[in-house]
């Protein structure tokens, strides 16, 4: 069964939360398209057409421009492309005059955008679907194109041209920024099934598109006023195909975690499901989830179900697949059949799934690098959760850091660390962590193998969290694939919040048995609790010996801010209180030494 994980907090100082979307800047705007695929013109055929314009009459629309006066901003119909961004505009069926957003030019004037703006695009005239020959059950179809930054493009409808119901938008397109992404095909083609939104003898409707930010909450901000523009084209109202199941949404994994690569020693059930609707007019009938593991070594089915019209059914195998133990690699085929034949096959199509058995790397993200993460000036930690289902040694745990422009900044120092998770509060539990690491140039774009000071002991039926993280600004952690919600986390230490966060960071696990021993020193596991702390600090570590010990903190300028010298303590377990409430806030320094020999931890002070 799926698993949701829902963390509450028993410490006031820590928090879990969803990490916001983070606001694009000009610095990374792509100032020309990306080369985008060539979209098949009409290549999904709904019904009969009742209704379509493309724009030849301008008059046949109304735009509000929020009272911004100039071809540069808010809407404009004509057969020119006006914007800063885009070279010829959209390549439509019908060519000619198409509708296109602007909003200033950040490029040529940075700043100079309107801000407090929504500009929309409406039908002048109801359209009266009954009179035309049709009921509830339409779709608007059209074509567009353009690209996200810190917009919100949605499409509205309205019975009484004044009150307007949002019936879809282009957040699901990803964000086109100097870190990855890209703009919409050329032209993509969007369907929105009305019939859910609309009675079974519809009253006229007025179909409009509108453009504002993304986050009002920043208004004020020119940055979350930029747009690369939206070009749209070849609007029409069609009758909903006769038969048309859609996947809105399907999932894979064990315990709600997919992973890309598996330790054999890791192996476990691997469940799979999809939601389907029915967006056809007739009732579909025998209706099946179906899985095929490396062409037909193992496939399986969910129950037949009938699907009314406009209702959506959860399809879910009740025999899981299991994986061979043999290291290789695993291709998953998907597809949802029915009795009838489809009318639109492409919009329940699903992606093949491929995953590899490892001998010893346990890995969340897909391979596959696109953008990352980072924290502004601020330091951070970003990584992953990993159930385990037999216990084993974690030795270390393995990122990936981008190099280039816009990449990790060679010098910064980082770490990682694993937290388990306690099962009564939620909260992260530090386990261990590795020695800093000043990166090197060579150590980007590729994957940095960092061994845990302890080895850790993990447990079967428990769920930690590995990342990578640093103090200090410079890092930034490639992202491959996305993760469901709460499955992914972000430590942001300018304000000692977790967050979670839908992209996967390339953040692994490493349960290499050829990874050696630590050479055994006079002092270990010495960790600083908490980390960050807005009060004084505890440090924490381990004699192998009796000895003296001496602790020395500085902060970032070398000034000492503690010296204290331990006389003969007994081997085992050591804490000292170390007096940081007295302190700015900053990043210190703290070095323990014994015997000749050292460790080196850093914390934060808030």
């Amino acid at each position: 069964m799926k698993k949701l994980l829902l963390f509450v907090s028993a410490i006031a100082s820590v928090a879990y939360a969803q990490k916001a979307p983070r606001i694009q800047t000009f610095q990374e705007l792509v100032k020309a398209p990306k080369e985008t695929t060539k979209a098949p013109a009409d290549e999904k055929i709904l019904g009969v057409t009742l209704w379509s314009d493309n724009f030849t009459n301008a008059a046949n629309w109304t735009i509000d421009n929020s009272g911004q006066s100039g071809i540069e901003f808010g809407w404009n119909i004509n057969a020119t492309n006006d914007g800063w961004w885009s070279n010829n505009g959209i390549t439509s069926t019908s060519g000619g005059n198409y509708a296109e957003l602007v909003n200033g030019d950040p490029t040529a004037t940075p700043g100079t955008q309107a801000l407090g703006v929504t500009y929309t695009l409406t039908t002048a005239q109801p359209i009266d679907i009954a009179a035309l020959g049709g009921s509830n059950q339409v779709s608007l179809q059209f074509q567009q194109y353009g690209a996200r930054f810190n917009d919100l493009q949605e499409i509205q409808i309205s019975t009484n041209g004044t009150t307007w119901v949002t019936v879809g938008n282009n957040l699901d397109k990803p964000v086109l920024s100097a870190a990855g992404g890209s703009a919409y095909a050329n032209p993509d083609t969007k369907i929105i099934n009305l019939a859910t939104f609309l009675t079974a003898n519809p009253s006229p409707i007025w179909v409009r598109f509108s453009w504002t930010t993304n986050f009002p909450g920043s208004g004020t901000n020119p940055n979350v006023w930029v747009t690369y523009g939206w070009y749209i084209d070849d609007v029409k109202i069609m009758t909903n195909p006769t038969n048309d199941l859609s996947v809105t949404s399907s999932y894979w994994g064990s315990l709600g975690l997919p992973y890309f690569q598996i330790p054999d020693e890791q192996i476990t059930e691997i469940e799979f499901a999809a939601d389907a609707f029915n967006g056809g007019i007739n009732t579909q009938s025998n209706v099946k989830l179906n899985i095929n593991a490396n062409n037909g070594a193992w496939t399986g089915s969910s129950a037949p179900v009938s699907i009314a019209s406009l209702d959506t059914v959860a399809l879910e195998l009740t025999t899981f697949y299991t994986p061979s133990a043999t290291p290789g690699n695993i291709s998953i085929t998907r597809n949802v059949t029915a009795d009838s034949t489809d009318d639109i096959p492409a919009n329940n199509a699903m992606a093949n799934i491929d995953f590899a058995i490892t001998d010893f790397i346990y890995a969340r993200d897909n391979g596959t690098p696109a953008g990352s993460t980072s924290n502004g000036t601020d330091g951070f930690e970003v990584g992953n959760l990993f159930d385990i289902f037999q216990d084993a040694t974690l030795k270390a745990i393995n990122v990936r850091l981008p190099g280039g422009a816009s990449g990790a900044t060679v010098g910064t120092e980082i770490f990682v660390k694993l937290y388990s998770i306690d099962p009564t509060t939620g909260d992260f539990m530090f386990e261990s962590e590795s020695a800093p690491l000043v990166l090197a140039s060579n150590n980007l774009n590729t994957i940095l193998v960092m061994e845990l000071e302890p080895f850790i002991d993990v447990t079967a039926g428990t769920t930690y969290l590995a990342v990578v993280g640093s103090f200090t600004t410079g890092l930034r952690v490639s992202n491959a694939g996305k993760s469901e919600p709460q499955t992914s986390f972000f430590l942001d230490l300018a304000d000692n919040t977790w967050y979670y966060t839908t992209n996967t960071p390339m953040v692994r696990m490493n349960f290499n048995p050829i990874l050696s021993v630590a050479e055994q020193t006079e002092i270990t596991q010495a960790v600083v609790m908490p980390n960050p702390t807005a009060a004084a600090a505890t440090l924490r570590f381990e004699l192998q010996n009796s000895a003296d010990v001496n602790v020395v903190v500085t902060d970032v300028s070398g000034k000492v801010m503690q010296n204290t010298t331990l006389n003969q303590l007994p081997a085992g377990a050591q804490e000292l209180t170390l007096a940081s409430e007295q302190w700015a806030a900053g990043i210190y320094t703290v070095r323990v030494t014994s015997n000749g020999h050292a460790l080196t931890k850093k914390f934060v002070k808030r």
